[in-house]
């Protein structure tokens, strides 16, 4: 898949509201691919670079607070900082209510180095965010046109979807952040539609010799790389109340994923079966009532696992599906984050409780349904992602077997 278009070497002012402007720099950051957390799988153990954007208000006093944000499958830091379409540049408008938020593109997508697919795993994807956790906190990482760095002394750390099943494991395995958020995830309640596409991609990664290549050339890029269902999927498994305009211009930036991270799921989920209760620090969970692959009750089944946290808040948004930064509910999304975050910068501890995201003008047209989609509820998730992949695989198997 094509990657998103680079930004320039140095930062970018863009004009702000009555709350300032925002401050856009490029960030890197030097990791070692090796795996320290709690989820047992192999990684290659090499140093790459990781990049992406800091994005801060302009102008402002040096931050002391910054949200480092994990995207999903498929996905890329486009996710969280959008710009084709006016209004659903997530980051900038963080920037815009006085947050500093760091958006990357994770080990293996756009514009971060690229290992060979099956030498990445949720394992490594997650110590690789401990380290930058650990570079904020101490100002070693690199940013663009020279500009002196920043130690940051609270740090929360964000993820969608497969990147708040990473952002979890980090949480319980180095125990190093001030506050977790976790959008568009559940480990044990998946839809049907979200086993038969994980089935496919692991199947694929198991039967296809060393996978597809990272960059839609022929040839170019590292093997180890299928994407998490066909690009006619993207709409029905990951948008519902979406801009035209949105999905035309993202759907063609989706990338494909690195089969190390499907090898290492079933191990992931069951590290997050035993050790999420060991998470400790605020947690928000942000789910849609119209996402196709963890619809409802999901929010509230993965909230019920954060039983040591010293508070859980469930914020549902409703007609909204699974890439909720581009949906037209964006802004009940940014704002339910704006919202936990001043709270938690404030000293005090965020308030739990389960809420409901007011529709504004913003939250119009398709209805709080999936429109027909397959959301079908399979409890026990990790056993029926399991059972498809290896009733594929076992299919695939007898076939070649018969050829």
């Amino acid at each position: 898949m094509p990657a998103a278009a680079a930004s320039p070497a140095g930062p970018r002012q863009q004009a702000g509201n009555a709350a300032g402007g925002v401050a856009e720099i490029p960030i890197s950051f030097q990791v070692h691919n090796v795996n320290g957390s709690k989820v047992s799988c192999a990684s290659d153990g090499k140093t790459y670079t990781v990049r992406g954007h800091l994005v801060t208000p302009a102008g402002a006093s040096a931050t002391k607070a910054v949200t480092l944000y994990l995207h999903g499958l498929g996905l890329g830091e486009f996710f969280w900082r959008f710009q084709d379409v006016p209004g659903y540049d997530y980051a900038a408008t963080q920037a815009r209510a006085g947050q500093s938020s760091v958006v990357i593109d994770r080990l293996g997508y756009d514009s971060s180095d690229k290992p060979p697919g099956k030498d990445i795993c949720l394992g490594s994807q997650a110590d690789i965010a401990h380290q930058m956790i650990t570079a904020l906190r101490g100002g070693n990482y690199q940013l663009g046109a020279g500009q002196s760095t920043t130690s940051f002394n609270q740090v929360v750390l964000a993820g969608h979807s497969f990147g708040g099943l990473i952002a979890q494991i980090e949480a319980y395995s180095f125990g190093d952040i001030d506050g977790l958020i976790v959008m568009s995830y559940a480990d044990q309640t998946v839809s049907g539609l979200n086993v038969t596409l994980a089935g496919a991609w692991t199947t694929q990664c198991a039967t296809t010799a060393g996978g597809h290549p990272t960059d839609a050339t022929p040839n170019q890029g590292p093997d180890g790389y299928i994407p998490f269902g066909p690009p006619s999927m993207a709409r029905k498994g990951f948008f519902n109340n979406v801009d035209p305009q949105v999905f035309a211009t993202a759907q063609p930036m989706f990338n494909s994923d690195p089969c190390g991270d499907s090898s290492s799921f079933i191990p992931a989920v069951a590290a997050d079966t035993a050790h999420l209760g060991g998470v400790h620090v605020p947690t928000l969970l942000i789910s849609g009532t119209a996402d196709a692959l963890f619809p409802p009750p999901a929010g509230q089944t993965q909230a019920a696992q954060f039983t040591g946290a010293r508070s859980v808040r469930l914020v549902t948004i409703p007609t909204s599906a699974h890439a909720l930064t581009l949906e037209r509910t964006h802004g009940q999304v940014e704002g339910a984050v704006q919202q936990w975050l001043r709270e938690l910068q404030s000293g005090r501890v965020p308030a739990a409780g389960k809420l409901t995201a007011p529709l504004g003008a913003a939250a119009t047209g398709a209805g709080a349904t999936a429109g027909g989609r397959d959301t079908r509820l399979l409890y026990g998730g990790v056993a029926a992602l399991t059972a498809a992949a290896a009733l594929a695989l076992t299919a695939r198997r007898r076939r070649n077997h018969t050829d």
